[in-house]
């Protein structure tokens, strides 16, 4: 690689738009996906047993 100093950096910025485009999908839903897990963990930690159940959002928001 050190003969085609192009061929390096096309290279290494296809490697790092892939960890980018990764990490920036992290990034933001980790964020969500944690705050949908409190506020469901939350929902069966405070639901009074004489009442019906709170709806809790069930909308799945996976990084997969």
């Amino acid at each position: 690689m050190a003969g085609q100093p192009a061929l390096f950096s096309a290279v290494a910025g296809l490697f790092g738009l892939l960890i980018g485009s990764f990490l920036n999908v992290v990034i933001h839903r980790l964020p969500i996906m944690l705050e949908h897990d409190w506020r469901r963990q939350a929902a069966e930690i405070l639901v009074d047993p004489d009442t019906a159940p709170a709806r809790v959002e069930d909308t799945v928001f996976n990084l997969l």
